[in-house]
C-alpha cells in the first residue's frame, strides 16, 4: 500500500516551516552545497515561493512535511532534474519520500511530458539510495569526491529514468 500523500502548490506558511527543516543538520547533510550555510527565511521564501517549473510542497496527514519537483528543465531534450527535500524527522521511514519521488515522476512523464528525468545523490545517503531505488531511478554513474560532508570528500551517485521504462513499469 502507498503512503497517502498530497502534492500540492506552496504556501506561505510553508516558509517557516521549511526554514526550520533547513536549520537542522540532520536535514542538510545530504542536500546541495548552497544549503551547508545558514538558509535566512526570505532566502528559504525564495525558493518555496519563487517561479519554478515544478515545485510542489509534500503534505502528510494534513501538515507540510518537504518539498519536490522538477527543475532545470531542458525543453529541447525533454530533460528535467528531480529533487526532494522531506524536512519533517517524524515522517522519516514511512515511506514520504517514495511516495512523493513516484508521484512527481508520474506527473513529470504522463502530464509533461518529459522523456528523461535525471536526479543526484551524495554517497553515503542511504535514504536517499532507497527512494531512487524504489521510484526506478537507474543509477548511471557516480562522480568522485564532489563534497566536503561530514569531515570527508563524499562521492555522488547520478541517476535517470527514461519514460518508456516508467510507462511500461507502472502500467499494469
Amino acid at each position: 500500500m502507498q503512503t497517502p500523500i498530497l502534492l500540492r502548490l506552496p504556501r506561505y506558511d510553508d516558509v517557516a516551516a521549511y526554514t526550520g527543516f533547513l536549520a537542522n543538520p540532520l536535514v542538510t547533510t545530504w542536500l546541495e552545497d548552497r544549503c551547508q550555510r545558514p538558509v535566512l527565511f526570505h532566502q528559504a521564501q525564495a525558493f518555496v515561493l519563487g517561479e519554478a517549473w515544478c515545485r510542489l510542497a509534500i503534505e502528510f496527514e494534513g501538515r507540510f512535511v518537504g518539498m519536490t519537483g522538477l527543475e532545470d528543465y531542458d525543453p529541447v531534450n525533454s530533460v528535467a532534474r528531480f529533487f526532494i527535500v522531506v524536512g519533517d524527522q517524524s515522517v522519516w521511514g514511512k515511506g514520504v519520500g517514495t511516495a512523493a519521488a513516484i508521484r512527481i515522476l508520474d506527473h513529470g512523464f504522463r502530464a509533461l511530458g518529459l522523456r528523461r528525468i535525471v536526479s543526484n545523490y551524495l554517497l553515503p545517503n542511504e535514504a536517499s539510495r532507497v527512494v531512487h531505488q524504489r521510484a526506478g531511478f537507474q543509477i548511471e554513474g557516480q562522480q568522485r569526491q564532489v563534497a566536503w560532508r561530514n569531515g570527508a570528500w563524499v562521492d555522488q551517485t547520478l541517476l535517470a529514468v527514461l519514460r518508456d521504462e516508467w510507462i511500461k513499469r507502472n502500467s499494469a
